[in-house]
């Protein structure tokens, strides 16, 4: 303050001297007291070296020993917040209820929103975070953590308060207000602070669009502000009179002495904001970085595109011309296993029928060619998810985007079981199907139909025993001990699941542990095991391949080779041609986990006169639809449909004879 009262001196002597000289005949005498203040103020300052300063106060720093009041910030005064009465007004008090009443709602409305946040969740994603976000969601993202600590004032609010207010102070503005009530009261905003912050975090991690994220932000923002607001309103009268006065009390405007600064306090609160910063950037960096790297997305899943037919795909092996086949859509259905990413979401590439591992790159010497398996994905230019592949077209000059054989409903959604459901499909003509698509995970035993166990890493594990083999993803294909043999209706030989082991003396060629020992060993294809009949060195086989079983001649097939191993273990109804090579008999659609109880037929003429299957012929007795040819033999003793053979008609013995194995003439 002197340094101020001393420039004030030396300005107004240094006026009344510049009148004087211009003879201002108004201007008034210079007094000589304003000399005298000027005369003690130092004309310079000598440093240690002898040099010396501008006398000037004006133009140096104050020093801490100068009077001057340093700005403090605002006033210390009470929270305009009905928090406020649960320290200034009585417990049992209309304030009082009130202020409990908007405490309770504020904390419910976090705690609801907490838990819609996490329902749903999984033991693998239990905060719900997507599969992958879009890159303007993720810049939302990371702006909104400096929008959220700016907008939250509970939690530096109430450690303030809690440093800057005595108990003496306190008592000295409000001689009734209980210091403990008011500790406790702003432990409570520092509390309800962070669950606004945990809230945030969770909307932040889960948000799938910007728009998600400010809705969301705000509306939180303005549950956590119900205290002001109910202030506020109450001092307008809104809720009577009691209430007016409690929040227009001397107490609210009184200003409270201020404590000298303490570094310590001030570094605490400076450093609470920058480690609720960096808890919620390391927070998304973790969930951006899992995002990206595929962490979300399912593995694997199972595919079931229905029974639909192109009877001319344009198929090119090798690089040569292409040539026309017969697509039936289900030789595809089955495992995909996610390989890498594309547009930002994953690719599905298919499994092997046999054991849902990966095809190889070579068939290891076999007559069949190499497998190049179909893929999944998600095609930009039409923003939908595809099936394609690389080899098939659905003409020779097809330039249709993404070479699509299937494709979804637009969407841009990066998880492909949201897109399950109807598409369009190629069969010459654009035609639609219903595709089924599961995620090969599971949370529970449920999820293995109640015939596995769920394991730590979501993979389900079949039971095997007490007469029952379980296959499938989801051990939904049940194999009873009484069914592992099947025989026809008439006849006299019986067909057989194959175990791998009785071809060769060599072990199984996956790795088996445990329960899964059998299952490994079991010949399956399509998730079905295989039947076999083998009499008078001729191997007959049924064969499962997407929605029928084949009926397949395999004699003279050397089933101790290597090559034949190969050949089993890389099927494909497709790329073998199975169909149109070796196959006389094919059943009925079904999903059914053996050939009992399946329509079958013997496959005549082929050509442009018939149907993309040919001329199907019907081997049931008496040409009966759904009596079906097989029965499981475990229940012959029980089963009393059987007639003897002597009473068999004719036709009945020649089909006998056709399921033998014999052509049809």
């Amino acid at each position: 303050m002197s340094a101020v009262l001393k420039f004030r001196s030396i300005y107004s002597a240094s006026i009344e001297s510049a009148e004087s000289q211009c003879n201002f005949s108004n201007a008034p005498q210079p007094q000589s007291k304003s000399w005298k203040v000027v005369e003690a103020v130092p004309d310079a300052t000598a440093d240690s070296d002898g040099t010396k300063e501008d006398s000037f106060d004006d133009q140096k720093e104050p020093k801490p020993s100068d009077n001057i009041k340093e700005y403090r910030g605002d006033p210390i005064k009470l929270p305009e917040s009905t928090h406020s009465l649960f320290f200034t007004a009585a417990f049992c008090s209309l304030p009082s209820l009130f202020a409990w009443i908007i405490a309770a709602l504020s904390i419910g409305c976090l705690v609801l929103a907490l838990i819609n946040a996490l329902d749903g969740g999984t033991a693998l994603n239990s905060l719900n975070v997507p599969e992958n976000i879009s890159s303007s969601t993720r810049a939302a993202q990371y702006l909104s953590i400096f929008v959220v600590l700016l907008m939250e004032e509970e939690i530096p609010t109430g450690l303030a308060q809690m440093r800057l207010i005595t108990w003496g102070s306190l008592r000295n503005v409000c001689p009734h207000a209980s210091y403990k009530k008011f500790l406790a009261c702003n432990v409570f905003r520092v509390l309800m602070g962070y669950l606004f912050l945990v809230n945030v975090l969770l909307v932040l991690i889960q948000a799938e669009d910007v728009l998600t994220i400010f809705y969301d932000v705000l509306a939180l923002q303005f549950v956590q502000q119900l205290d002001d607001i109910g202030f506020r309103l109450a001092r307008l009268d809104v809720f009577g009179r009691r209430m007016q006065r409690a929040c227009t009390m001397r107490w609210f405007d009184q200003e409270f002495e201020y404590q000298k600064g303490c570094a310590k306090h001030k570094m605490a609160l400076k450093a609470i904001y920058f480690i609720n910063a960096a808890v919620f950037i390391a927070a998304i960096v973790v969930i951006t970085m899992r995002q990206m790297n595929g962490y979300y997305f399912c593995k694997e899943l199972t595919l079931d595109v229905g029974d639909g037919i192109l009877e001319e795909a344009f198929v090119r092996m090798n690089g040569k011309k292409f040539e026309t086949w017969v697509l039936v859509y289900s030789y595809f259905n089955g495992v995909f296993i996610k390989n890498g990413t594309h547009a930002g979401r994953p690719l599905y590439k298919e499994a092997r029928k046999f054991d849902r591992q990966p095809y190889p790159e070579n068939q290891g010497g076999t007559e069949f060619p190499v497998v190049i398996p179909a893929e999944i994905k998600y095609c930009e230019e039409i923003k939908a998810w595809v099936l394609t592949h690389e080899n098939i077209r659905k003409s020779e000059n097809d330039d249709s985007s993404c070479n699509w054989l299937l494709r979804s409903p637009e969407t841009d959604s990066f998880n492909v079981l949201d897109a399950a459901g109807k598409w369009d499909m190629w069969v010459g003509v654009l035609g639609t199907t219903d595709v089924s698509i599961t995620c090969n995970r599971c949370f529970e035993n449920s999820d293995c139909n109640l015939n596995g166990e769920c394991s730590d890493d979501g993979i389900c594990i079949c039971n095997n025993g007490n007469g029952v083999n379980y296959f499938g993803e989801h051990c939904e294909v049940k194999l009873r001990e009484d069914c592992k043999t099947i025989i026809p209706e008439d006849g006299i030989y019986t067909m057989s699941i194959e175990h791998m082991s009785s071809w060769t003396n060599e072990p199984a060629t996956k790795e088996s542990t445990e329960a899964n020992d059998v299952w490994y060993d079991i010949w399956q294809e399509y998730s079905r095991p295989v039947f076999s009949s083998v009499d008078n060195n001729e191997r007959w086989s049924l064969v499962y391949s997407g929605s029928r079983w084949f009926g397949m001649n395999l004699t003279g097939r050397d089933v101790s080779s290597k090559q034949w191993l190969m050949a089993v273990s890389n099927y494909h109804a497709f790329w073998y041609r199975a169909y149109d090579t070796g196959t006389t008999f094919v059943s009925d659609k079904t999903k059914e986990s053996s050939p009992v109880g399946v329509d079958w037929y013997q496959i005549g003429e082929r050509g442009d006169q018939f149907g993309p299957l040919g001329a199907l012929y019907p081997v049931q007795r008496y040409n009966q639809t759904g009596r079906g040819v097989f029965r499981c033999a475990g229940n012959i003793k029980n089963n009393n449909t059987s007639v003897s053979a002597r009473n068999l008609s004719n036709f009945d013995r020649k089909l006998t004879k056709i399921l033998k194995g014999h052509v049809r003439t």
